[in-house]
């Protein structure tokens, strides 16, 4: 590598173009996970949309207590990332994580939008 290929590589818009790509390949990694995982994912759904109408709002604790309830779980970890990204979930403040699994690391409080 030389000098002129460091200076690119450094540059605003090399690591623009690199945001770029990680965007798009994580997109295309939910997506592919999103597929494989289809039962699962409208099962957690449906558990997440209940749990905010009994009490106003919905975290990954929520769903994994559920899932290990029902013992329902997704072919990959990363399916839970995309259970609720879809339009009928708002993304809320951070909150901790009670769950062991979940180290004490914050998570997120989901509400469901109002025409859902």
């Amino acid at each position: 590598m030389n000098q002129l290929d460091m200076f690119i590589e450094s540059s605003p818009f090399a690591k623009r173009i690199g945001l770029n790509i990680a965007r798009q390949k994580r997109d295309a990694g939910i997506k592919q996970v999103s597929a494989n995982n289809r039962e699962f994912l409208d099962k957690m759904r449906s558990a997440a949309k209940q749990i905010c109408r009994e009490k106003g709002w919905v975290c990954a604790d929520d769903l994994r207590a559920y899932s290990d309830r029902i013992r329902c779980w997704p072919s990959h970890q990363n399916a839970w990332g995309a259970v609720l990204t879809v339009n009928e979930f708002i993304p809320g403040e951070y909150i901790v994580s009670k769950q062991p699994l979940g180290h004490a690391n914050r998570v997120r409080r989901w509400t469901l939008r109002a025409t859902a």
